[in-house]
């Protein structure tokens, strides 16, 4: 696909999921009562501004986010009884969360949708191999479509997970494989081969797929697992990272990924076809939710751990060294976005 087309794709799908994030704040505080003064998207100076009643609707030109400005957040103590620091403790918390717990429901929409217009897809298992691409480690060991994969080093293969489980563990050296070929077993040595694109080892094959079109309740509940499954692997890849104190962890094979990693992920994607690409979003709309949940400063998380420090206490922190706290924080993260940028470059 075309940089011409695709830059804006990228900046079109951040900016919904920014939307909707902001969304989350924007309708929680309405419920609560407390004032919207701004709502953009984007950062830096203003394109585009509009006031509708008490708030006013920006788009900023950096599309790097988007923010939802409420009246007291600022630190000032003078905002009046609409402001977010005069509201009880329970409503400001929700108000904080609201924008995660969005991106978070937005792949079930997004998954329900596809499972009942297109219908739902799965991998047989046992795993059997449809098809084997020339020049992989399968192809060269001479693993055969039709193929049914029962072991790998001696580990059984129940589900298509215990696959790649057992592949990434070979840390690329020869596994053995067992495979049930018509009426006899069959034992090949494969060296698993690094898969660029998701940092796991990969053997070349296409496994086998069962399809067929569920019905509404079905398909709730696979969106919802698809969605717990997601957030599950999402969450693990988070907790990796921060668990690994190298420089070289971080931004690694499986590291962290800037707008450049995002738009070389959705090139792939389009290539693929529109599936995939509605896939991307999903995988975005999760990562964006979870990752600012977390308790850094500037971070919906931060905020949240603040009010968690207030109920503790028994009274808030002083608006105005939070606030110090949060741009300190902020700029850390754009430290971070540069640094990030700077490795997908490379990369």
């Amino acid at each position: 696909m075309s940089p011409i087309i695709l830059v804006p794709l990228v900046i079109v799908i951040f900016s919904l999921l920014v939307i909707v994030h902001e969304s989350g704040h924007f309708l929680a505080a309405k419920l609560s009562g407390i004032k919207v003064e701004q709502f953009s998207v984007g950062f830096g100076p203003q394109l585009i501004g509009w006031q509708r009643g008490e708030t006013l609707y920006a788009i900023r030109a950096i599309p790097m986010g988007g923010f939802v400005k409420l009246a007291g957040m600022d630190g000032s103590m003078d905002a009046g009884p609409r402001s977010f620091n005069a509201h009880p403790l329970w409503q400001r918390f929700i108000v904080i969360v609201a924008g995660s717990a969005f991106n978070l429901a937005l792949p079930v929409l997004i998954f329900f949708g596809v499972y009942t217009t297109i219908g739902a897809a799965e991998v047989k298992t046992p795993i059997e191999v449809s098809a084997v691409d020339a020049g992989t480690p399968a192809y060269n060991a001479g693993l055969q479509s039709g193929d049914v994969i029962r072991a790998v080093n001696g580990h059984p293969i129940n589900q298509f997970q215990d696959l790649p489980n057992a592949l990434d563990a070979s840390k690329g050296t020869p596994v053995t494989v067992e495979v049930e070929r018509g009426s006899r077993l069959v034992t090949l040595t494969i060296t698993p081969k690094l898969d660029s694109n998701t940092g796991g080892y990969i053997l070349g094959f296409h496994p086998a797929a069962r399809t067929w079109r569920p019905g509404p309740i079905e398909a709730g509940g696979l969106a919802v697992r698809q969605t717990g499954d997601s957030i599950v692997g999402i969450a693990g890849g988070i907790y990796q990272l921060a668990t690994d104190k190298s420089l070289g962890g971080l931004l690694g094979p499986r590291g962290l990924e800037g707008p450049v990693g995002i738009v070389k992920t959705t090139a792939r994607a389009a290539q693929t076809g529109i599936l995939s690409v509605v896939g991307v979003v999903a995988l975005l709309s999760l990562s964006l939710g979870l990752a600012n949940i977390l308790p850094f400063p500037a971070l919906d998380g931060g905020r949240a751990a603040f009010l968690v420090l207030e109920l503790i206490r028994g009274k808030p922190v002083d608006p105005a060294r939070e606030q110090v706290v949060h741009y300190v924080g902020l700029a850390l993260l754009f430290a971070l976005i540069g640094l990030v940028t700077y490795n997908d470059v490379l990369r």
